[in-house]
């Protein structure tokens, strides 16, 4: 261990273990957190067990936080998802398991873990008896069934830092704010780094916006962004506020892959929107996607399709229009339609 090294860990156990309020250690400069509390071991492996973070969160000052987990054949990566979720320094109100009638063994394992984790009450194991075909099916059943004020949507393959949930609900400190996320790296299958965040994909005209931490005004965010392209990259990155939003799942269940770009688009028609530009979600890109096997022409048309909504329902500046139709160009070039 050098010296910078030996600099590091002292100061990390003096972040850790100090007495100063959480209020004043939440203004602890982002270099401290972005040196510190990093989640790497050897040569870019992410391992969630590596390191022990102790809570600076009381339970009673704890917002209700549900956390809903939709499987559907991911026994590889489940209980590396139920510890990711279990392991954070944040309190979680309850945490709901749907399993979507998987065909893997993902049932016997779930209901394993649980057992060696000694059942806890505060954790609910739903097996469906028919695929639903949808996973906006199961985000429907996790918002209408969550006890919590805020809802957690936790992709089953995806992981994260044990602070994800403490950071992503400063956001929520700002009553307006409807969704707080933060920033996604990118893993593969045996938790390789790939990408060490997903700002090339959102930010596809490199202006800069999510180089730093910001709150903005949901029909802000989508007239001058969302109406582009999906800027929240990963579903598993981003807390809900809580609320009927039944009716607009039931129309994300009509899309393949765009279906979730929708939902955030019309949820941020409640409130604001609160980002942080430290990578604490860690996104699974998998060699067999779902998006891989998708009809070019569909995913063409769901894109158009999203974009319309912002175009009909929202008045765009002229230069946001003219990157609307830029990007719908530019997906049609590579798509060769």
């Amino acid at each position: 261990m050098n010296i910078k090294q030996g600099i590091r860990k002292i100061a990390k156990r003096i972040y850790i273990l100090s007495p100063v309020p959480y209020k004043m250690k939440k203004r602890m400069s982002y270099f401290v957190k972005r040196n510190f509390f990093r989640e790497y071991s050897g040569e870019g492996i992410i391992d969630i067990y590596s390191n022990s973070y102790k809570s600076s969160i009381l339970n009673e000052n704890a917002k209700k936080v549900s956390v809903v987990i939709p499987n559907y054949n991911y026994a590889e990566y489940i209980v590396e998802r139920i510890d990711s979720v279990l392991l954070q320094t944040y309190p979680i109100h309850e945490l709901i398991i749907i399993d979507d009638c998987s065909r893997d063994n993902s049932v016997e394992v779930i209901e394993d873990h649980l057992k060696k984790l000694g059942s806890p009450q505060n954790i609910k194991f739903i097996i469906n008896e028919k695929n639903s075909g949808n996973v906006f099916a199961q985000w429907q059943y996790g918002f209408k069934h969550a006890s919590g004020d805020y809802v957690w949507i936790a992709e089953a393959d995806d992981s994260c830092h044990p602070r994800f949930l403490e950071s992503v609900m400063e956001g929520f400190h700002d009553e307006d704010v409807v969704i707080s996320y933060c920033e996604s790296l990118t893993m593969n299958e045996h938790n390789q780094v790939l990408m060490k965040d997903l700002r090339p994909w959102i930010d596809i005209y490199k202006t800069g916006k999510w180089d730093k931490s910001y709150i903005l005004d949901g029909a802000e965010e989508i007239t001058s962004t969302m109406c582009i392209n999906n800027t929240i990259a990963n579903a598993s990155s981003a807390v809900f506020k809580n609320g009927d939003y039944q009716e607009i799942l039931e129309v994300s269940k009509g899309y393949r892959l765009a279906g979730d770009w929708y939902a955030y688009m019309r949820i941020l028609e409640f409130g604001k929107v609160a980002y942080l530009d430290e990578s604490l979600n860690y996104h699974r890109m998998q060699e067999k996607s779902v998006t891989l096997s998708i009809n070019k022409e569909l995913e063409f048309a769901e894109i158009c399709r999203v974009q319309d909504y912002a175009l009909n329902n929202y008045t765009l500046k002229e230069e946001v229009k003219q990157r609307v139709l830029e990007r719908r160009e530019r997906e049609r070039l590579r798509f060769g339609l």
